[in-house]
């Protein structure tokens, strides 16, 4: 007996649906070996863009003034002054500043016996030493502190900066007329002075005490004849009543101002001319 067309369309289709249920299987196992490294991985974000923290830029101070742009601030004072004139502006700004001062002593060999100096250097120990000595000059009761004003003053202790027409603080060359010998010193016309009122403190005044130090040769030698020596003054400029901090005075139209600059005192040294090697500091 023959079968019927509905009966082989059914087997047909039993063997199709077999053939498919085989071929998922066999994906199946396929998918299950493939290794996890052939995972598509997931895409990694962008970093987030981070701006960079801008530091206020810290303005620096000014570097300390030098002797010759002391020395150009009280030529600039003097000259107002002779010509009666008002200050120069400008000059009120600079209180406060810093500065650095190198005067220079014994440039001219030790001091003599008897003589009266400042500052001065001598030998010792049959010149295995030299010894070096500095004070600052009480001005408190001298005539031109009293021109200048303000005050009363329980201390003014000052410095002289010798030969103000030189911009160097080099030691100059020995020159002496052979007609007319050495010459009288110029009057001193420029001068630093520390002011300490009443109830200023003591800590910083010297009330007369020098700054001394020793150079010391070694066992069994002497020491060269130096050139000279520097005191170091380091500080701030000051102000007088007028906010200024450099005040001058004259008894006449043909005499030099005499000018004094006010500071603070906050470093002194000493060290020898020509080299920046410090013998021995004191700070305030």
């Amino acid at each position: 007996m023959l079968s019927s067309p509905s009966n082989s369309n059914r087997l047909r289709l039993i063997l199709a649906a077999v053939v498919f249920v085989m071929i998922l299987g066999a994906v199946g196992v396929m998918l299950l070996r493939a290794p996890q490294g052939d995972e598509t991985p997931e895409p990694t974000p962008e970093p987030e863009t981070v701006e960079p923290v801008q530091t206020p830029a810290i303005p620096l101070p000014p570097p300390a003034l030098t002797r010759a742009q002391l020395l150009d601030m009280v030529e600039a004072a003097a000259s107002a002054h002779a010509a009666g004139e008002p200050a120069p502006p400008g000059q009120a700004a600079l209180s406060g500043r810093n500065f650095r001062l190198r005067i220079p002593f014994g440039c001219f060999g030790p001091r003599e016996a008897g003589a009266d100096a400042w500052a001065w250097w001598e030998y010792a120990d049959d010149g295995a030493t030299i010894r070096l000595s500095a004070r600052p000059e009480n001005w408190t009761e001298t005539g031109f502190v009293t021109q200048l004003g303000g005050g009363p003053w329980d201390a003014v202790e000052g410095f002289w900066i010798p030969r103000p027409w030189m911009a160097s603080d080099a030691c100059p060359p020995l020159r002496i007329d052979p007609l007319g010998g050495a010459p009288a010193a110029s009057p001193q016309t420029v001068g630093l002075a520390a002011f300490f009122g009443a109830d200023s403190s003591r800590v910083n005044q010297r009330g007369g005490r020098p700054w001394q130090a020793a150079i010391r040769a070694s066992e069994g030698e002497t020491l060269a004849r130096p050139t000279g020596f520097h005191l170091i003054v380091e500080g701030r400029l000051g102000a007088f009543a007028d906010g200024r901090p450099v005040r001058c005075h004259s008894a006449g139209p043909d005499q030099r101002p005499l000018c004094v600059i006010r500071i603070r005192r906050d470093y002194v040294a000493f060290a020898p001319i020509g080299s920046d090697t410090v013998i021995q500091e004191w700070r305030s």
